[in-house]
């Protein structure tokens, strides 16, 4: 029912700067030989482990809505409905320029996020509802007081966290950054002492 047969695991990077791990795992086959069950479901630990789930489907299939029913059964018996999903349609390229319309718009509307792997289109508008999806490591905002002799920490900032602006005050540089709550969390002695660190919405 699904082609996958090669699962890929990779790390990406999202808006807010946090780096996830992306796990694909094997296509979910509908009527598989009672002697595979159990192989099959071991490959399917990740979907167990994961905080977000990615569906990816074919937007241009005629199973579209069938292969949705079967990976909800599956989920379903792994105990992982109650987990934040993602409806990914993919291949938008090779819709008619009036489907490709209607799908563009339920996708603003929030309802699913429309891509194409081989443009890359709608590949920004993934990443930020991956970043919204995500609980664990909230973005931070906070406002930070870094000796200009601290370079490994200044590119520290630089490379894990959104700056938002940066003004010099003598031998300081006083910035107001959102990142991980992990990385401002070792940075709390160059934070100011009358900002505390707010979740960034």
């Amino acid at each position: 029912m699904f082609a996958t047969l090669d699962p890929k695991l990779r790390a990406i990077e999202l808006p807010s700067r946090r780096k996830v791990l992306l796990s694909d795992t094997v296509g979910f086959i509908r009527n598989l030989p009672h002697t595979l069950v159990t192989s099959f479901r071991a490959t399917l630990e990740e979907v167990e482990q994961a905080e977000v789930l990615l569906h990816i489907r074919d937007a241009n299939s005629t199973y579209g809505e069938e292969q949705k029913m079967q990976v909800e059964r599956v989920l379903g018996e792994l105990d992982c409905l109650a987990k934040p999903r993602i409806e990914v349609l993919n291949k938008i390229d090779l819709l008619d320029e009036h489907e490709r319309a209607g799908l563009l718009e339920r996708s603003a509307a929030g309802a699913e996020v429309a891509v194409s792997a081989r443009t890359g289109e709608g590949m920004e508008a993934l990443l930020a509802a991956i970043d919204h999806a995500l609980h664990s490591d909230p973005q931070l905002t906070a406002e930070l007081r870094v000796p200009q002799q601290e370079g490994a920490v200044l590119a520290a900032i630089e490379a894990g966290m959104i700056v938002h602006s940066r003004e010099y005050e003598g031998n300081l540089v006083r910035l107001t950054v959102s990142g991980p709550a992990s990385l401002i969390g070792r940075l709390r002695r160059y934070r100011l002492r009358d900002e505390s660190a707010r979740e960034t919405p």
